[in-house]
């Protein structure tokens, strides 16, 4: 994009790229580095060759002895220095990238090519402009709502970041403010941005402190990457880090998430990464972490829902003979059933569930921590429980006085597994508050099943084939009057939930 802008800069000047390099033909190049910070290259004249310098403007700076006014080379005093720093740091400050251009004419080509880049002429500054996308000052506030810190590494200039990262939201409207000059005229300190030099001379305790406050970092080395990506997670940090070069590879490969930029990234970066970003835009990774959250928080729907349903399953089985009973409730057919059918199709369904309102503005989950965690393993005992209790209640009540009470359990224990999917798809909001057409594939899975439930009542095959019986209205009533318990006791426990958050709030 550099080089692009360059020459469109170049042609609205009358100076075509074609026609200088048939009169000027390019014999050495040194190539930019993010060490150097510059590229250089030798071209041809009559006589005699010419060097071209462009790079960041105070290193091309320091690499200068004259400077050309007028269209004269004459000696570069301080002041014109002074006045080129300034200048430099005012187009900066605005978020332009700016380059520094020195030459200089040599009469042969040294052995040693990094030679030719002293005692330069300098020829003055150019201003380039690389407005950040429109999505991206969004996609930082949503990373800052979802509490995922966002900091900017760069090797522009530290003005130029600055600029930049207030634009994005990255820093605050004071960090400008904040800005001082230290003893070296040419490194810039603030409170939310340091550049590379400051990082080299930083210790790693001491950097340890730095990446706690620090944002932004400007005119950085590949080892500066590195070293920030180490600081982070020696913090226990979940760093993701993204990067296109070839130098940042390290960085890449030492980050819990490497990143490679897709359109602009090199084959080493993106060897060394974990994903590609096919657009190099941040808002996808933003995207990517909202439908990460998602994916993460069905997965906990389905195993709350399968283990939750399966332990109370196991605990009505197991309390038969604690009652006396000598037949036990289900056969092995009806509990395959229910394995594959009333467990498996709402679990799927509940993966397809939509993200609820509120998945950007929490913190994110530990990834080292157990998907038990947060409570997860202590609600599938509960309601496993919860289950069982409601289902050996009504088997102890009709056992002595239906014939085909084993039918009336299996069907009250499919039908509570309808209402714990459907009870299970938000942590916060009640059953009767969720929209039902959010997640067709859920209802259409719960009407599904209980309308192959009733199949198996009432036709004649499949009752012979399943062992069940046909249950009378009244009968079909109890079972779905005890299924409800389930689904009112996860309503309760929201409840409950919510009136102790109210009650932290209240003053």
């Amino acid at each position: 994009p550099t080089e692009a802008a360059l020459l469109v800069a170049a042609a609205k000047a009358n100076l075509q790229k074609a026609s200088l390099q048939e009169q000027h033909p390019r014999v050495q190049e040194i190539p930019f580095s993010s060490e150097r910070k510059r590229m250089s290259v030798v071209v041809q004249e009559e006589g005699s060759y010419r060097v071209y310098v462009k790079g960041s403007a105070e290193l091309v700076l320091e690499q200068c002895g004259r400077i050309q006014k007028s269209g004269t080379w004459q000696e570069l005093s301080e002041a014109d220095r002074q006045a080129i720093l300034g200048a430099n740091n005012r187009l900066a400050g605005q978020g332009i990238r700016v380059l520094g251009v020195a030459t200089q004419e040599l009469q042969r080509i040294p052995e040693n090519l990094e030679e030719i880049e002293r005692n330069l002429v300098w020829l003055g500054l150019v201003g380039m402009y690389d407005p950040p996308r429109p999505e991206a000052r969004e996609a930082v506030a949503r990373c800052r709502q979802a509490g995922i810190r966002t900091l900017m590494i760069t090797g522009d200039h530290q003005l130029t970041a600055i600029a930049i990262a207030r634009e994005l939201g990255i820093l605050d409207s004071e960090g400008q403010a904040k800005m001082l000059r230290t003893a070296d005229a040419n490194v810039l300190r603030t409170a939310d941005a340091i550049d590379g030099r400051t990082l080299s001379r930083l210790s790693f305790e001491e950097l340890l402190e730095t990446v706690q406050r620090v944002n932004v970092y400007a005119r950085v080395a590949p080892e500066h990457k590195l070293r920030i990506v180490q600081a982070l997670q020696k913090q226990n940090q979940f760093v993701a880090m993204t990067g296109d070069g070839v130098n940042d590879a390290p960085a890449l490969r030492q980050a819990d998430i490497g990143i490679a930029m897709g359109i602009t990234g090199t084959d080493v970066s993106k060897e060394a990464s974990d994903m590609v970003l096919l657009d190099d835009n941040f808002a996808t990774i933003v995207a990517a972490i909202e439908e990460g959250r998602v994916v993460y928080s069905n997965i906990r729907r389905f195993v709350k829902y399968i283990l939750g349903s399966n332990i109370g399953e196991v605990l009505t089985v197991a309390a038969a003979p604690l009652l006396g009973l000598e037949d036990v409730p289900l056969t092995p057919l009806q509990i395959l059933w229910m394995n594959l059918v009333t467990d498996g199709l709402p679990a799927l369904a509940l993966a397809m569930e939509p993200a609820e309102p509120g998945v950007m503005q929490r913190p994110p989950f530990n990834p080292k921590e157990s998907i038990f965690a947060q409570g997860l393993g202590a609600y599938m005992v509960r309601i496993g429980v919860v289950f069982a209790i409601s289902t050996i209640l009504m088997m102890a009540i009709v056992e002595a006085y239906i014939p085909h009470w084993r039918t009336m359990v299996f069907t009250t224990l499919c039908i509570a597994q309808m209402g714990h999917a459907l009870a299970v798809r938000s942590n916060d909001k009640l059953t009767i508050e969720l929209n039902p057409f959010s997640n067709p594939y859920l209802l259409g899975a719960v009407l599904t099943t209980l309308l192959l439930q009733l199949a198996l009542l009432y036709v004649p095959f499949l009752r012979d084939f399943f062992g069940t019986e046909e249950l009378t209205l009244t009968e079909l009533l109890i079972c779905l009057g005890f299924s409800t318990v389930v689904m009112v006791w996860v309503d309760l426990e929201k409840l409950y939930r919510r009136w102790r958050q109210g009650s932290r709030q209240t003053p």
